[in-house]
């Protein structure tokens, strides 16, 4: 279930994730007279309540927290997907340096940042949904996926390059 897997992953006190993801749920049937199907799918809602809940879990248990701190943290199950093919040794190291390196600069990213990231490749989400959940514009995350994109991929650019005083190996050295 998505709404589940949602908190779980923000949540990492099994039973606390299994208690919101019930309240979550209470206040879906509670609430359901009041769902307006003009302003966003019944996943977007319900999506939206499960983020609002995990927000205010945090604000009552860490004061001070807003929640957004510990958003995000799980992209590594994210990240392992993204290669379809069984590598073999030497491939899978490289590969999980390069995931390692994705992640270490998503987790420098704003929180919304990281958020809008989570919701789109952990909860599968459309940029209309991932709007609606975060109360921005469509057009606003598309800008805002396209300039995290292009500063990750420089990021990724410039750790590449040798730095002051290296030089590059060769083969002939």
């Amino acid at each position: 279930m998505p709404v589940s897997r949602y908190i779980q992953i923000r949540v990492h006190n099994r039973e606390e994730a299994e208690d919101i993801c019930a309240n979550v749920f209470r206040n879906f049937l509670l609430h359901l007279d009041s769902f307006d199907p003009t302003r966003g799918s019944v996943m977007t809602w319900i999506v939206t309540m499960a983020r609002n809940a995990v927000i205010d879990h945090y604000r009552h248990t860490r004061p001070g927290c807003e929640g957004t701190e510990r958003l995000c943290r799980n992209l590594t199950d994210t990240l392992d997907t993204l290669a379809d093919e069984q590598p073999g040794p030497l491939q899978a190291i490289i590969n999980n340096e390069e995931i390692e390196r994705v992640r270490r600069l998503l987790d420098r990213q704003p929180a919304e940042i990281r958020e809008m990231f989570s919701l789109r490749f952990d909860q599968g989400l459309r940029v209309r949904e991932i709007a609606e959940v975060m109360g921005l514009s469509p057009d606003a995350v598309k800008q805002r996926f396209a300039r995290t994109f292009r500063k990750l991929q420089q990021e990724l650019t410039d750790e590449d390059k040798p730095r002051g005083g290296e030089r590059p190996c060769a083969a002939t050295d």
